[in-house]
């Protein structure tokens, strides 16, 4: 039997403001936090994301490349985000409405 590979969390390559805090364990890399953000445990922010000045992440966020989060802004617990570009096309257009009743939502066109 072979040893894994193992990464621990960790901060590294981050462009920090001032007065920043965080809070670990969170993986935090390649990203950039503006001046007095916040970012709670069990974080990750990926390379290229961007945090404006004064927001907040709270605990358990996931952010991913290509994200830019613009300042004042609050992410809260378990908030995670999409980088999906629609390269291939757009969101999704047929469905308009949704009919709601006591055993579940349907979709109408």
């Amino acid at each position: 039997m072979t040893a894994p590979e193992v990464h621990q969390s960790g901060i590294r390559d981050v462009d920090f403001g001032a007065r920043v805090k965080v809070v670990e364990p969170c993986n935090l890399y390649g990203c950039r936090l503006g001046d007095d953000c916040f970012v709670g445990p069990f974080t990750e922010i990926q390379k290229g994301a961007v945090i404006g000045a004064r927001s907040r992440v709270q605990s358990h966020a996931f952010i991913c490349e290509l994200v830019t989060i613009g300042g004042d802004c609050f992410i809260g617990h378990g908030v995670m985000f999409i980088n999906d570009t629609f390269a291939a096309g757009g969101p999704a257009r047929r469905i308009r409405r949704r009919e709601c009743r006591p055993g579940g939502c349907l979709a109408a066109s």
